[in-house]
Order: C-alpha cells, then structure tokens, then sequence
C-alpha cells in the first residue's frame, strides 16, 4: 500500500481546515455533523457487540456438538458413501473447505545489468540491460474446493465438487487442529504434502472438533477420547462464561 505523498497530506489539512471553518459558522450544520458521528459510533459498538455475542453462542453450540458426538448417536445426514467394515460413523460435516498448499505463481526478481553514462547536463543514459530471474512463489495454505466432509472411528473423507481425499488414521502422521477448531491440518504418510479442512466462517462448527476426537478415539481408544472431548467442551462453556460475566449486568449490594 503507497503512503499518502506530501502533497497528499498537505491537500488532506487544507479540506480539514475549511470544512472546520465551514461548520464553525454554520452552528446547524455542525450539529448535524456531531448527530451523524454520534450515530456511527453507535452503530459500529453495536455491531461489534452483536459479533460477540453471536461468536459466543457459537462456542455454547460447539460445546453441545462436541458432547453429542461422545453419546454414539448416529448422525442423521446421509453420506453417501459406503462405510469399510468396522467403520462407524461419527460425524458428517455438510459444508467445508478442503485446504492445500499451492504456490501463487511466479515473481520476477532482478537487477539493472547495464551502466550509466553521462550525456548532457544532468541527463545520462544506460547501456546494456536488466538481469535477472523468475522465482516460484512460496506456497501457501489455500481453499482449494468445497464440500462434504465425513468422520468416522477409521478415517477422515471429504468429497467436494472437483477433488476427493480420504485420510486413514492408522497412516496419520500428524493432526493438528487449529484456534477454536476452525481448521485442521493433516499430514499422512502416504502423501507428500500437507493437506486440511477449513470452516467457511468464524461462526459455524469447525472441522478441528471432530477430526481431533476421530483421531484420539484410533490413536488412544474411547475412553481417552471422551475425555478429550470433555476437556474441550468444558474450555468453551468456562470461556462462554466468563464472557457473559463481562456484560451482565452488575446486581447493587445493599447498603
């Protein structure tokens, strides 16, 4: 992003300057002026406090969700596919992301080759060239396509519009969910690159949850995976708690 030039600024003080002078001698439009920011402020704190609250309701309905996996209910969606022997499903996610990394593209990263030489006045002029090279852009995790993704006690399999992947937990090399089970990034050992589920929003059941309770149900057995699933259950409703503490209102003690 370019930073405002001096005449920029300069243009910036003098507009500031005449539309100050220009409210100062009309008190009516000065008024409506202090109404107007007034009504933005209002507007953006309640707007930000909607977010909040919306965000944690959302961490309670995580909580719940977590719990509910733990009970062996079946989930009502319908997968659509069909289930290996001894696979029991455990979850079904309808709509997410599937992540990879990918490199942006190329760069050109180059240097001027040539000399300058003086040809009149201040003037000069260059001979020869620019040299350089094309670099490959790092990679970088990106929403690659969307879809539907399933959990089982045996595997994680997300079918989308253009890709499939199905990650074996007995080939997991690691699993790592991210902040608020937003995201999940999976390595396996039969694949090269590190691949994952992202949640399409801040405020919807992210995929980390789920995938992180699969994983410790093969890895550790049930038990330890019920426990892991109370533990984080608990963290959301003491966060939700103490968030709604921070706006309840305040009961007056008697004097």
């Amino acid at each position: 992003m370019e930073k405002p030039s001096g005449c920029g600024i300069f243009g910036l003080i003098i507009a500031t300057l005449v539309l100050g002078s220009f409210l100062l001698q009309n008190p009516v439009a000065l008024i409506i002026a202090l109404l107007v920011v007034v009504a933005i402020i209002f507007v953006v704190r309640d707007n930000n406090r909607r977010k909040q609250a919306m965000f944690v309701d959302n961490m309670e309905a995580c909580a719940n969700i977590i719990e509910d996996m733990t009970s062996g209910k079946e989930p009502e969606l319908s997968v659509g596919m069909a289930l290996q022997k001894g696979e029991k499903l455990i979850y079904v996610m309808p709509m997410v992301a599937l992540t990879e990394y990918e490199s942006s593209g190329s760069s050109f990263s180059g240097v001027n080759a040539g000399v300058s030489l003086p040809l009149f006045g201040d003037v000069r002029g260059n001979v020869g060239g620019m040299g350089g090279q094309f670099v490959k852009n790092p990679e970088v995790l990106t929403q690659v396509d969307y879809g539907q993704a399933v959990f089982t006690n045996q595997r994680i399999v997300f079918s989308g519009a253009k890709m499939v992947r199905d990650w074996d937990l007995s080939k997991t090399v690691s699993l790592e969910p991210g902040a608020n089970g937003l995201n999940v990034k999976i390595a396996v050992s039969n694949r090269e690159r590190t691949s994952g589920l992202q949640a399409l929003n801040v405020f919807a059941f992210g995929p980390g949850y789920p995938a992180g309770y699969v994983f410790t149900l093969f890895d550790d057995g049930e038990a330890e995976a019920k426990k892991w699933a109370k533990g984080v259950a608990k963290q959301l409703r003491d966060a939700v708690a103490s968030e709604r503490a921070k706006v309840a209102p305040k009961a007056i003690e008697p004097k």
